[in-house]
């Protein structure tokens, strides 16, 4: 009796065993902002990350916001997007919940807020300036 697994075109196999090896090698990129329109300081948007094999790349893509000038964070740390099925120590596809937390702590171990706070100051470069003083005139 045959077990193959069907992946969608595009899918990359990972063993979550080399969870640590595939963050050194997952590179940026790119990254959306997204200004939410009922807050004029809302700042959200997406970063993708990637590591290029010959013929296919892997890619993974999650949603983040700015909760402070210079600090963002996921919006939702287990929901991270991609086309990579990890597999266990026997090669078998893991459970969709140890997956989920399987790709989030990959996204710890990556350096992506400061490729999203670099787009963020190339985007808002008016929002990122310091406020000047205002002119005073004399009397």
């Amino acid at each position: 009796m045959s077990t193959l697994i069907r992946l969608p075109e595009g899918s990359v196999c990972w063993p979550a065993t080399a969870l640590s090896s595939a963050a050194a090698d997952v590179r940026h990129a790119h990254t959306r902002v997204l200004r939410t329109p009922s807050a004029e300081r809302s700042v959200g948007g997406t970063t993708r990350w990637e590591r290029r094999y010959a013929d296919v790349s892997a890619w993974l893509e999650w949603d983040w916001v700015e909760i402070d000038e210079g600090t963002v964070v996921q919006a939702d740390p287990l929901n991270v997007r991609s086309n990579v099925l990890l597999l266990d120590d026997r090669g078998r596809p893991l459970l969709s919940s140890r997956r989920r937390t399987t790709l989030a702590t990959l996204v710890y171990l990556l350096p992506w807020q400061g490729a999203v706070l670099d787009e963020l100051r190339m985007v808002e470069p008016q929002r990122r300036a310091p406020a000047q003083a205002p002119l005073r005139l004399a009397a």
